[in-house]
């Protein structure tokens, strides 16, 4: 059966999501932390197949929790909050990175809000919700700065996806920042030749029991061209988390399709 980590330091909260899990799910083993701290301690020795954090905790809040479980844990995180505009910023400047794996659940916590979550992140049969692993060559172009300039152009890799976004590493240092609009070059399902793999190359043993997959190095990295806002981006510029735009119906039903042919993490 599934199991489920909740830390929430209320009682009531606690409670409530614990049943909408036990009605949703007969038979959940629930685990319950009151602290940051008992989270991270539980989830090393544990693996949830979902995680629900309250954004006040004792010793910590919700999205620097959220942030430190992300380094090792991949599932599905729910965040509870009162609607609170540090909150909002919060979630939008901070765990975008992780929102096709994860959404905020407005407290008081209300049954048909939290089973809606349930259904989405963890009943769902394909999960499209969640983020897949990836080696996708690609190219991220930024917006000239001036009439006759030439758009910025990194090359690089996605290297996990969903239908709301990417992470990619670049090839070398590039000069973004956050809130920054952009384009991404997707080469989709029928533009590409796919490679199933039973392990990442560099990390088989945390691709045990799913596939990754990975792509030749197709012949340009142009692909379909995809308006992304860039979420975050590390201290060395390598690295950033898109956000993507609005998707045609031809450019989600390819991503539909290339997200199939894997499995989720």
């Amino acid at each position: 059966m599934p199991i489920i980590l909740i830390a929430d330091a209320s009682k009531p909260s606690l409670v409530m999501s614990s049943e909408v899990f036990k009605d949703k799910i007969p038979g959940a083993n629930i685990l319950v932390a009151t602290t940051g701290r008992q989270c991270l301690e539980i989830l090393a020795g544990e693996k949830p197949d979902m995680c629900v954090v309250d954004f006040d905790l004792p010793d910590t809040d919700g999205v620097t929790l959220i942030g430190a479980m992300r380094r090792n844990y991949r599932g599905p995180i729910l965040l509870t909050a009162y609607p609170d505009r540090i909150v909002e910023e919060a979630v939008k400047s901070d765990l975008f990175a992780f929102n096709d794996a994860g959404a905020w659940v407005p407290k008081p916590v209300k049954f048909d809000v939290l089973s809606e979550k349930i259904d989405r992140f963890l009943l769902d049969k394909y999960r499209l919700g969640r983020r897949f692993d990836m080696r996708l060559e690609t190219m991220i172009i930024g917006k000239g700065a001036g009439r006759g300039k030439r758009s910025p152009k990194a090359t690089g890799r996605i290297i996990n996806i969903s239908l709301g976004g990417a992470c990619i590493e670049l090839d070398e240092p590039m000069k973004i920042r956050g809130g920054e609009e952009m384009m991404v070059a997707l080469p989709l399902l029928d533009e590409l030749e796919l490679v199933l793999n039973q392990s990442l190359a560099k990390k088989p043993a945390q691709t045990k029991g799913r596939q990754a997959l990975t792509t030749k190095k197709p012949k340009s990295t142009e692909g379909a061209r995809i308006k992304c806002t860039v979420a975050w981006v590390d201290k060395k510029l390598t690295k950033t988390g898109v956000q993507f735009g609005r998707l045609t119906d031809e450019q989600r039903k390819g991503l539909e399709e290339l997200l199939r042919a894997t499995s989720p993490v």
